[in-house]
This record gives structure tokens, sequence and C-alpha cells, in this order.
């Protein structure tokens, strides 16, 4: 029994190791599967950090696409209430113009109340007590307005300068910061050099660049954008756009009723009413606005029966005003019109211009607008526009490549293998690139048929809508363009590849 255990004790000794063996094999495959794949991850996870990168610029290109057309909208919208606060300085101007030769008087109107009534003075005293009381107001406006429109002329003129200059700026700019957002998120990352500008981007570089455009309104007959806002008709307050009143105010003033002088036969009685009308018109050339005002005199007597004098008239404007007339000194039509549909300065007793015009007026018009309030900055200035007519709401996308160094992929040093035990990084020529793209867009939140505003993810989009509901189409008059990351085309991913490959590789070798 002794020997028969010491026997089993030395056959079970004998296989003692055996199955490490299989172990270290086992070990050594794992060990290499868990090397490959360590290798791998970090491969995988290095391009996607690539694409995120590559995300985050053209995502940063894009937020400066659309500042750019914000921009242009807070200062397009600055520059129409500019031009309708200088509307209103020419306007008031002619309109004290008027109201102070009103009460001064015209020589025939009041040659005829000399003669024709019994107590001229009931018109002429009121008439200079009147003019005391606005010498004040017209001194204060004479003083004061010119130096309005040339301060307002001046920061209309530094918001087109400062548009037009962001606009050219952003173009520089661009490419400069997504390549230090791109370093920002890598420091071993960057933009490839010379892409943007390269011959794969240069349809997109100039469709994005010729999205938008400067227009020079002013010495153009043609339609604009800018002055069909500013001469809309919710642009323009009543007082710019026309003016009608009655001059005759209780109890005296610019109104007359007599016994007729013994020299107007029949006996009789005189009454004079006047009436006023004027109004402010933006030049079918853009070049600056300009004012009318007019008082006509009804007057009625027994011997003249009833006959329209001049009461007073008074004129004014800004801007470039030679050639405010199509061939001096004879009046056309055509030079009555005002841009947007005005015509007449207001008085609208014939709907054709230059036709029905009362005389005060006319002879304001023959004399000329009188000296310009502001002879630099008036009318319509450059401004940015989209070019055509927009009806997507998508901008140009931007498209950014950025690349990094295939030795700075692998940062645990040991562990880039050699000879058939190399991981592959699948990079070419030694740098790996990722593309990516991004846009403006621009979204003006529309009622849905629930009753509730949506619009993407905005936030608090119910205060967006528009007061009508209808659909806004992309402007750079409306501050509501967003960003979003967009599709990269299969043009843009062959035409990375292609210029990937080694110039000298056969165009066999590179499918």
């Amino acid at each position: 029994m002794q020997r028969s255990a010491r026997k089993g004790r030395a056959r079970f000794a004998g296989t003692r190791g055996q199955a490490l063996v299989p172990a270290l094999l086992f070990l050594l495959v794992g060990g290499i599967g868990l090397y490959v794949a360590f290798g791998s991850f970090q491969m995988t996870g290095a391009k996607m950090k690539l694409q995120n990168t590559a995300d985050a610029a053209a995502y940063s290109a894009a937020v400066l696409q659309a500042r750019d057309y914000n921009f242009a909208a807070y200062t397009n919208r600055a520059m129409v209430a500019n031009q309708v606060t200088a509307a209103q300085v020419v306007a008031l101007k002619s309109w004290i113009d008027e109201l102070d030769a009103t009460y001064a008087g015209n020589p025939d109107t009041e040659d005829l109340i000399q003669t024709a009534a019994a107590h001229p003075s009931l018109w002429t005293t009121p008439n200079r007590r009147g003019r005391l009381d606005i010498a004040p107001v017209r001194n204060a406006l004479d003083a004061l307005l010119p130096t309005v429109a040339q301060g307002i002329g001046s920061i209309t003129r530094a918001l087109s300068d400062a548009q037009t200059g962001y606009h050219m700026a952003l173009i520089t700019a661009i490419p400069e910061t997504a390549d230090a957002v791109a370093r920002r998120n890598q420091s071993d990352t960057h933009v490839t050099s010379g892409y943007f500008t390269s011959e794969r981007n240069a349809v997109q570089l100039i469709a994005w660049q010729s999205y938008t455009t400067i227009v020079t309104p002013a010495g153009k007959l043609d339609n604009d954008h800018l002055a069909d806002v500013v001469t809309d008709a919710q642009t323009l307050d009543g007082f710019v756009k026309r003016r009608v009143s009655s001059r005759s105010v209780a109890p005296d003033y610019q109104q007359l009723d007599d016994q007729a002088s013994a020299t107007c036969r029949p006996a009789g009685r005189i009454t004079i009413n006047v009436t006023h009308v004027g109004g402010t018109q933006l030049r079918t050339d853009k070049k600056g606005w300009q004012s009318i005002d007019a008082s006509t005199a009804h007057v009625i007597t027994p011997c003249t029966g009833a006959v329209d004098t001049i009461a007073g008239h008074g004129g004014s404007t800004n801007g470039n005003t030679r050639g405010y007339m199509t061939n001096p000194p004879f009046v056309s039509w055509s030079d009555w019109k005002g841009y947007g549909g005005y015509y007449n300065f207001g008085d609208h007793t014939s709907p054709t211009p230059g036709l029905l015009i009362p005389d005060a007026m006319a002879q304001q018009f023959t004399l000329g607008p009188g000296p310009s309030l502001d002879s630099n900055n008036g009318g319509l200035l450059p401004y940015e526009d989209i070019a055509g007519t927009p009806t997507a709401e998508d901008a140009p996308r931007i498209t950014i490549e950025v690349e990094r160094e295939a030795d700075t992929l692998n940062n645990t040093p040991g562990l880039h293998g050699a000879a058939r035990m190399q991981v592959d990084n699948g990079s070419a020529r030694g740098v790996m690139r990722a593309l990516a793209s991004a846009q403006a867009y621009f979204v003006r939140p529309a009622e849905d048929p629930f009753g509730a505003s949506t619009s993407g993810a905005l936030l608090h989009a119910s205060e967006w809508l528009r007061a009508d509901g209808k659909r806004e189409y992309p402007s750079v008059f409306s501050p509501f363009w967003q960003v979003r990351l967009a599709p990269v085309t299969d043009s843009e991913r062959a035409a990375a590849r292609e210029a990937q490959m080694p110039h000298d590789t056969p165009a066999a070798s590179r499918r």
C-alpha cells in the first residue's frame, strides 16, 4: 500500500505545470489583443476628438457669419430710424418757415385786403401778433435744426461705415477664428493651411461672400430695399407724409369777416379763410429729403367773387440739392414725384403728379428747396443687403478642414509598436484630417395650427412673433439669424480625400 501511494504521488507530481503553457499562450494572445484594442481605441478616440474640434471650428465660423447679418440688421434699423428723424427735421423746418411767411403776409394778398376790406387792421393786427408769438420758436428751430440734421447725418454715416468695415473684417477674421478655436480645443490641431481660400473651397467661399452686398442707393432711380422700408406707410408718421390743416384759428388769426370797403362794389362783406397743406418726400434719386409747405387764402369779396391767393410758403431739404429738377428751370411732372408713391408734397387735389398744384406750392418749388440742412450726409447712405430675393432660410455653408499630425495621436510611450505589430493610424501622408460645415440661418417663429409658437429649439419663441402673423423671409433688416451645423457634401469629402493622396500616386491606385 505504501509503494502504491508513492507511485500515485509521483504521477501527480509529473503533471504539475502543464496548465501554465496554455495560460501563458492565452495571456500572450490576450496581451496582443489588448494592445491592438488599446491602439485602436486611441485612434478612434483621436478621430472623434478631431471631428468634434472640426465641428467647433466650423460652428464658430458660422457664429461670425450670423453676427455679420445680425449686426447689419441692427445698423440697418438704426439707419432707418435716423432717416425718419432726418425727414422730420426737414419737415419741421419747412413747416415753421411757411408759418412765419404766412403771418408775414404775401404782398398780393395784403394788397387785396387793403383794397377790399373796410377794416384791414382786423387782418393785419392779429397776424403781426401771431408772428411775434412764434418768433422765439422759429429762432430756436433755425439754430437747432441744422445742428440736429448734421448730427443725425454723421451718426448715419458712422453706422454705414461701421457696417461695411465689420463685414470686410469678418471675411478676414473667420479663418483665423476657426484656427484659434481648433487650437483651443486641441493644442496639436489646426485648420489646414490655405484651405479656406483654396480651389476646393472656392465655390463655397464665393457663394458666402456674394450672399450679401454693399448697396449704394443715392443717385439711382431704381427700386431699393432700404428706401422701401424708410418710405413705408408704417415707418413715416403723419406729420412727415401729409400735413393738412386750417391756418384760420379763433378768435381772429388768419381769418377775416369784415364789411367790404367803399371801393369794392356792390356792397357786401369780405371773408377770408386760410388752408395749409404740406408734405415731405424722399427724392426719387434718393439723394435727400425735400419738403414743401404752402398756405392758400380763400378770399370772397363782392367785387371779385371767390379767389384763391397765396398766403405763404416754405421749403426745406437735406442732401445734395443739385438736380432736384430734371430740366431746370422748367418743372416737369416727374419732379413732383417722391419715392414710394408719394407725390405733390401732400396735396392730393389731383391724383396726377404736378397737376392742380396750389400756386403757393408751385411758387416755392420754382424758388428751389433752399439751403440744405445737411449737404454731406443727407439722403440714403450705403448699406449691406442680401443680393437678390432669398426664399430659403439657409445662408451659404462654411466648411472647415482641421488636421493633426499622426505622430501625435498615440500619447502612450512604448505602445507605438513596430513592424507587423505597429497599429496603423489610418492617416494619409502622416496627417489626420476632419471636415465640418456650419451655416447661419434665418428663423422668425410663426403661429402653428394649435396656437403654440414653435421654431426649432428657440426659447420664448412666442415673443419673436410678427404682429401680423405672416411669414418673414430672410433679410438683413431683422436680427433673427441663428447658427447650426450642416452636413458635409460627398463632393467635399471626395475632394478632401483626393487632396490627401500623394501627387505621384497613379490614379488607378487611388481608388
